[in-house]
């Protein structure tokens, strides 16, 4: 036999073992909506409209906790009210940098007077005014009222930036994060005020970029603070080389400025269900940010705006009716106002069945290179949901939907797999267990004074407003037939998936240059297997809970199989594999085995307190068990995050340790094991079975 032909022969096996049926494997993919539901949409959703909202949002200062962001909802909230959503409200709960909603810590109230800072020798110029551009004054800014000399400390951060260098009673010039270094800079060194600027290779060209930085203080610190400006790139490039050519560089700042016991602020708004109101589809998006903010994130906000009218005069024109389900519209400042929300309405919230997250839906694609990205749910939280929405995607792709004064350029979108960095990070958390998706279309100008209307699109908008409401729609409104498709629609795309697993897996296997090192990425192979193939059937039966009340539709089961046929193929592809790099290397095949410490961590169970709710904030770790302990943990980032989510009660170390690695990369037992430990001793979760 050649060499390849025995995994091309068992793969071909397994898809005519599998004997697919014509809706699983048909060559033409229906879309999930209806003729009608599409031409509604098609009628009534309106990218003017959302720009025209997005627009109006823009010239909000929206800084969380602030006055600018009250104002911002208290217009949404009137918006809402006279499209007649009678239960429009701003929902608020305290916030002050210190009070902690479970382990998140709330934001300090801010209130910004005014800010300028002059170049005052040599020359004399205004660098930078809070009341022309905002963002110039580092969000919670100390007041401050100072003629220094500046000195530049590099990135501000660490021993090295300021050996050799007096910075107290001076004005530091740095590169790093304002916050960092307005820690290191002023409360341990004595320095008046921070100025920073993004150095020429971050985010390259744009002389006038300016970026958005805050420093998110403690209750405690905000008597501590200096002052801080941001400067544009072009002026941070002159006043370092005033400063390396040996010039005396003297700033001139003045800062009113105040903080405060606030409140942290929620719009929310609901269209009832007609049959299943407890049940809900949530649409949700950030509000914060400072002006104008546009694509990141009043784009989000005036979509989803576009979106509520839209579905009002759908129902209310007879174009469709209205949803069994409740749609609810959620406008939040990001993380900062959902965890608050979440906790105020826990049943509500896990009585969601999906949410969808709309950050920066309204990219001019010409302009920022922002095509539309579907980010879906982790592994921890399998669903149909991402394949839904991607199906919506699609149809707007084949519609070719533009708006009259938006762009003409062709529809670009992916389906990705999933990643955070925003509200969905809270939903998929695994004490709540809401499966959720984000539409984003990040770009080189957001978190800056160039993220301007200029770069949004209608046309852009349109579309994004499309697929979210849509989704939703479709969701909201399903029963038993739209389960039964939406079941289909995985099943026919998740061997695309799982294939893809594999192979990445399987390479691995190809790259391993010993006996030890092959029979690790033999067992992470398998592993990877296991899991991808779990997931996907997992998210095939999910689509279940759209069916009607009490119905369970044993009619998807079958849907499986060829997913558990395909797994045997690359089962026996991989050993196959494995076998001939053994070959290879000239070693004997073995068998995956448990090491004593892996047979340890299958007999622990961690169990979340149930008081924890949502992500874990790193800095409640640090509070509680101190900054040192914290430094050991060698779990982070999202394998830290789904191995939480991983921890529903049942699942061993052991079993969350081969999850996070098949998901994300290879971790070891003790590294999980650590983690819990640490959160145990933090009061999070306890381990059972010691």
């Amino acid at each position: 036999m050649k060499k390849g032909t025995r995994p091309f022969i068992v793969i071909l096996a397994a898809f005519c073992l599998a004997a697919p049926s014509a809706s699983v494997m048909g060559a033409a993919e229906r879309p999930l909506a209806s003729p009608k539901l599409v031409q509604a949409l098609v009628d009534e959703v309106s990218g003017e409209s959302a720009f025209d909202a997005t627009a109006r949002i823009s010239r909000f200062d929206r800084v969380q906790a602030s006055d600018g962001f009250h104002a911002a909802a208290a217009m949404i909230k009137d918006e809402l009210e006279r499209m007649g959503y009678s239960d429009a409200a701003v929902e608020g709960w305290p916030s002050n940098g210190t009070l902690r909603y479970s382990t998140c810590r709330s934001v300090i109230g801010w209130r910004a007077k005014s800010g300028e800072l002059w170049l005052v020798s040599p020359g004399r110029e205004r660098l930078c005014s809070y009341r022309e551009v905002p963002l110039t004054l580092v969000k919670h800014s100390g007041s401050g009222h100072a003629e220094a000399e500046l000195v530049d400390v590099g990135t501000g951060l660490g021993e090295d930036a300021y050996s050799e260098k007096e910075v107290r009673g001076r004005i530091v010039l740095a590169t790093g994060p304002s916050g960092q270094v307005m820690r290191e800079a002023v409360i341990q060194r004595g320095a008046l005020g921070v100025v920073t600027w993004y150095s020429p290779e971050t985010r390259p060209g744009y002389p006038n970029m300016i970026r958005y930085t805050a420093i998110w203080p403690r209750w405690e610190e905000r008597d501590k603070l200096g002052f801080g400006f941001n400067v544009s790139k072009l002026q941070g490039w002159r006043l370092k080389q005033m400063l390396e050519e040996g010039k005396r560089v003297v700033l001139k700042a003045d800062v009113e400025a105040e903080f405060s016991e606030s409140r942290i602020e929620v719009v929310t708004a609901s269209f009832p269900g007609s049959e299943d109101p407890a049940r809900e589809v949530l649409i949700i998006g950030h509000l914060c940010h400072p002006a104008p903010s546009a694509n990141d994130n009043a784009s989000g906000s005036g979509g989803m705006l576009e979106m509520a009218r839209a579905l009002r005069a759908m129902v209310d024109k007879g174009l469709v009716p209205a949803p069994r389900r409740t749609i609810r519209f959620l406008w939040v400042p990001e993380f900062n106002g959902t965890l608050p929300y979440v906790l105020a309405h826990l049943e509500r919230t896990r009585n969601t069945i999906a949410a969808i997250n709309c950050d920066m839906i309204g990219e001019d694609f010409h302009k920022t290179s922002g095509y539309l990205q579907v980010f879906s749910h982790p592994w921890s939280r399998p669903s149909f949901l991402a394949d839904v929405v991607g199906d919506f995607a699609r149809l707007a792709a084949g519609l070719s939907l533009k708006s009259l004064t938006g762009s003409d350029h062709p529809f670009v979108f992916e389906v990705l797999p999933y990643s955070g960095g925003s509200d969905h990070v809270v939903f998929n958390d695994g004490s709540l267990a809401v499966p959720s998706v984000m539409l984003n279309r990040g770009d080189t100008f957001h978190h800056t004074n160039l993220d301007s209307m200029d770069k949004v699109d209608p046309t852009e908008l349109r579309r994004s407003c499309f697929i979210a409401l849509g989704a939703a729609l479709f969701i909201a409104s399903a029963n038993d037939a739209e389960a039964g498709a939406a079941a289909r629609l995985v099943a026919r795309h998740g061997p695309d998936r799982l294939a893809g697993d594999y192979r990445d897996a399987c390479a691995a296997l190809l790259d391993a240059g010993s006996a030890e090192t092959l029979l690790a990425a033999y067992g992470q192979t398998l592993n990877v297997i296991e899991r991808a193939t779990d997931r996907e059937i997992r998210a095939v039966l999910s689509a279940a809970i759209l069916a009607g009340p009490g119905r369970s539709l044993p009619s998807l089961f079958p849907l499986t199989k060829p997913l558990e046929a395909l797994a045997g193929a690359y089962r026996a592809e991989a050993r196959g594999v494995y076998e001939g790099r053994c070959r290879e290397l000239g070693v004997k095949p073995g068998a995956p085995s448990l090491s004593a410490e892996d047979q340890a961590a299958s007999r622990v169970v961690p169990v979340r307190d149930e008081k924890f709710i949502g992500p874990l904030d790193p800095d409640y770790l640090s509070e509680k068990i101190g900054e040192e302990a914290v430094k050991g943990i060698q779990l982070q980032g999202d394998a830290a995050y789904e191995a939480l989510n991983f921890a529903d009660g049942r699942r061993s170390l052991l079993e969350i340790a081969r999850a996070v690695s098949a998901e994300i990369q290879p971790v070891s037992v003790s590294a999980v094991k650590g983690f819990f430990e640490l959160l145990e001793k933090a009061g999070l979760v306890s381990l059972k079975g010691h």
